[in-house]
C-alpha cells in the first residue's frame, strides 16, 4: 500500500536556521513521520532576513534534502501560477501550511486546496497567543476578520501544538477541527555535563530572534537588580534594529557586574555544542507554543529561566528549572540572584533533573501517536 503523501509549505527550511523554532519543527517531524509518510516540502531559497540565496542548491527543482523531497523557489517562482502548479504535480492527499499570514506559504495554499479538493491543515505555531496577537495588533485583527468573512480557513483542520493554543485558536475561529499534538522535539542522545561553577558566577544565554515576542529588551531590564557576578550572552537574528537599539541603550546602563556579549546568529550545528558552556538559558519571551530550544538547553544540562507562557510549566516543583509570570520583574532578578549563590553540588542537581526532564520528552512515544491523528494515518 503506497504511503500517504503530504504537501508542505513553510517560508524557510534548512539550511536555513534563522527562523528557528518552525523549521526545527518540520524537520523534527520529517525525522519522526517519513516512515509513515512521503513528505514534499515547497520552500523559499533564502533564510530568514537574508536576500542571498543558498550556496550549493539547485533552485525550483525537486531534491532529495535528507528523508524529504524539497524545492528551494526562486523569488520569481513563488506566484500563484507556480505553486498551483507544483501542487497538481505533487498530487498530495493533504497540504499542511505553517503559518496564518504568510500569503505564498500559507494563504495561497490554502486556496489552492480548497479549489482542488485536497485536505488542508494549518499549523498555527503561536501566531494566535496574546503575546503574539498584542505585536502589530490592529493588521492583525483586521486580517482575522477578513479572512473568516471570506471563509478561507472553513475547511481546514488547525494544528494545536498544547491545549492553551487550542483555546486561542477557538477564541478567534468557530470550529472543533483542531487537533493538539505537540511540536516533535529533535531525535538526539547525549549525556549530562557536569557544570563548573565559581562562588556568586553565572553564565547566562539566550538563543532566538531579537524582538519583542522573545522579550530580549524584558531580559536585559532584570539584570538591573541583579547583584552577582553576570556574563549574558545573546545569540540570535536582530529582527528590528531600532528594537535593538533600545537593547543596546539598557546594556550600556547595567551595572559593572553585569557583562552583556552579542554573539552573532548560532547555527544550528552550533547549538548543542554551545550551550554546554552555560549555565542558565534565559529567556523570558511573552509567547511559545513549544520552545525548541528550551528542550535543547536542558538536553545540555542547562537550567531553564523562562515565562510561564509556554507549554513547561511547574518546573520549579520538578527542581528542573524557573518557569515566572512576567509583571513579577523582580523575581526573575532575585532567582538569577539565587542560582548564582547556589554550590556547585546544587546547581549540578538541577542541571541533571534538566537534562532527565527533556530526555523524557524527546522519548515520549505518544507524541508520534498525536500525528497520526492529525495527518489520518491509521484510517
Amino acid at each position: 500500500m503506497p504511503k500517504k503523501k503530504i504537501l508542505i509549505f513553510i517560508d524557510w527550511y534548512k539550511p536555513g536556521f534563522k527562523a528557528g523554532g518552525p523549521i526545527r519543527s518540520i524537520s523534527n517531524l520529517v525525522d519522526h513521520l517519513h516512515e509513515k509518510i512521503d513528505i514534499h516540502i515547497i520552500t523559499r531559497n533564502t533564510d530568514y532576513l537574508e536576500s542571498i540565496p543558498y550556496s550549493n542548491i539547485e533552485l525550483n527543482k525537486w531534491l532529495q534534502v535528507d528523508n524529504a523531497i524539497v524545492n528551494y523557489l526562486s523569488k520569481d517562482n513563488i506566484n500563484y501560477k507556480n505553486l498551483k502548479k507544483l501542487i497538481i504535480e505533487v498530487n498530495p492527499d493533504l497540504i499542511y501550511c505553517n503559518s496564518l499570514y504568510s500569503l505564498y506559504f500559507s494563504l495561497i495554499p490554502l486556496y489552492l486546496s480548497k479549489k482542488l479538493n485536497i485536505q488542508s491543515v494549518i499549523a498555527v505555531r503561536g501566531m494566535l497567543s496574546k503575546g503574539s496577537l498584542s505585536v502589530k495588533k490592529n493588521k492583525k485583527i483586521l486580517f482575522l476578520i477578513m479572512a473568516k468573512l471570506i471563509g478561507l480557513y472553513k475547511k481546514c483542520t488547525f494544528h494545536a501544538t498544547n491545549n492553551s493554543e487550542k483555546e486561542d485558536i477557538t477564541k478567534v475561529f468557530i470550529t472543533n477541527k483542531i487537533i493538539v499534538a505537540q511540536n516533535l522535539p529533535e531525535r538526539k542522545i547525549i549525556s549530562f555535563q557536569t557544570k563548573q561553577k565559581e562562588a556568586g558566577k553565572l553564565k547566562l544565554v539566550s538563543v532566538g530572534r531579537i524582538a519583542p515576542e522573545k522579550n530580549t529588551l524584558y531580559a536585559l531590564e532584570v539584570l538591573k537588580k541583579v547583584t552577582s557576578q553576570i556574563e549574558f550572552d545573546i545569540y540570535g537574528p536582530i529582527y528590528s534594529n531600532e528594537y535593538w537599539d533600545k537593547c543596546k541603550n539598557v546594556i550600556n546602563l547595567l551595572p559593572s557586574n553585569i557583562v552583556v556579549n552579542y554573539e552573532n546568529v548560532l547555527e544550528h550545528d552550533q547549538v548543542d555544542k554551545t550551550l554546554k558552556n552555560y549555565h542558565v538559558l534565559f529567556l523570558p519571551s511573552t509567547g511559545e507554543n513549544f520552545g525548541h530550544i528550551i528542550i535543547e538547553a536542558m538536553i545540555n544540562s542547562c537550567i531553564p529561566l523562562i515565562s510561564d507562557k509556554t507549554p513547561w510549566k511547574g518546573l520549579q516543583v520538578k527542581n528542573v528549572g524557573f518557569d515566572l509570570p512576567l509583571d513579577k520583574m523582580l523575581m526573575y532578578s532575585s532567582i538569577i540572584d539565587k542560582i548564582a549563590l547556589m554550590d556547585v553540588n546544587k546547581i549540578n542537581e538541577m542541571a541533571r533533573n534538566a537534562h532527565y526532564y527533556a530526555t523524557d520528552i524527546i522519548n515520549n512515544e505518544k507524541l508520534i501517536e498525536d500525528y497520526h491523528k492529525l495527518f489520518q494515518l491509521n484510517n
